[in-house]
């Protein structure tokens, strides 16, 4: 098919869903900040969301902003965010040192990271007396760093030295300049990194935890007296993960745009084969992944207010949008 006309088409289809639902048609825009924390192939539905106007079929003008690690969690309590697409690791954490913030839904549910070492670096018992790198403190990548090493029995900052950068692309390069012997990385970096000669020392990814990667935040206050406003980011969210899965055509531009490369980068193609799969727009939150962090932070001996997983979910608003058949209605589009 003319590639052209393929868009036309996928344009039209995307029309065809977006107009005959419209809650909101007539009525005006409630405005809103929120926030995603990465830049980083796995973040697309806000991004979606935002510019192919979904949050808008919801009635919602969003703006859309850039705040990564721990500083998202204060800019939702802070009220300079109203809502966040973040790490579940970070929400749960904050909460548990008693922050009112929580998990609304999660869009990822596991850790897709791997860890890729020096050529020198043989086995991970090589990694003694090292230094291995990972993201934002608070960030996923980060918390699998600290997973990984937890998994290993190795000791951060005793039996390696253990820096938390920027993101994937600084964790590349300093391993790449040899400030770092080993670091965590994400797809499609993790297929450079082999290129460049950095094996696969750990499949993080093998673990197969249910883990709240990616997940829908905001505060306890806000939902509380905003419900309709949480459904609605909830229904753009869903959706949004629904066209990306669906209409590659339509969304990879719009990935291409916020991770900043060419619209013909492969690296588009090969994110969409590899995270397309884990996005699930059932937005449902695994309890077991709750647990898991909890059980981590405490191994931490960081101070763990409840041990309930229940106490980090605000699941009533996914559970309303299950009830109203809204889930299935999207994935019948």
């Amino acid at each position: 098919m003319n590639p052209s006309l393929q868009r036309f088409i996928a344009i039209l289809i995307f029309l065809l869903i977006l107009l005959p639902n419209a809650s909101s048609a007539g009525a005006p825009l409630k405005k809103y900040r929120a926030a995603f924390t990465a830049f980083a192939y796995a973040n697309p539905p806000f991004w979606i969301a935002k510019d192919l106007k979904v949050f808008e079929k919801y009635g919602l003008d969003v703006e859309l902003i850039y705040v990564g690690g721990a500083r998202n969690m204060q800019a939702l309590v802070g009220g300079s965010i109203e809502f966040s697409q973040a790490g579940g690791a970070s929400v749960v954490a904050a909460a548990a040192q008693g922050a009112e913030v929580v998990i609304l839904g999660t869009v990822f549910k596991r850790l897709i990271f791997g860890v890729h070492a020096a050529p020198q670096i043989k086995e991970i018992g090589d990694l003694k007396g090292k230094s291995i790198a990972a993201g934002t403190v608070g960030g996923n990548s980060y918390f699998a760093g600290q997973l990984f090493l937890a998994k290993a029995g190795l000791v951060a900052n005793k039996d390696v030295n253990f820096r938390a950068l920027g993101g994937t692309p600084e964790v590349l390069g300093a391993l790449q300049h040899g400030q770092v012997q080993a670091g965590v990385l994400s797809p499609p970096s993790t297929n450079i990194a082999v290129r460049l000669g950095y094996r696969q020392l750990f499949d993080i990814a093998s673990l197969d935890l249910p883990f709240p990667t990616i997940s829908v935040a905001s505060t306890r206050r806000f939902a509380q007296e905003n419900p309709e406003t949480i459904l609605n980011v909830l229904r753009a969210t869903a959706e949004a993960i629904f066209i990306y899965k669906t209409q590659p055509e339509l969304t990879l531009p719009v990935v291409a745009k916020y991770m900043r490369v060419p619209k013909d980068d492969p690296a588009l193609r090969e994110s969409w084969e590899t995270y397309g799969k884990q996005l699930d727009h059932n937005l449902r939150t695994s309890l077991e992944g709750i647990k898991f962090i909890l059980d981590f932070l405490a191994d931490q001996r960081l101070t763990v207010k409840s041990k309930n997983p229940a106490d980090f979910v605000d699941s009533r608003f996914v559970s309303k949008l299950e009830e109203e058949g809204f889930f299935k209605r999207l994935a019948t589009k």
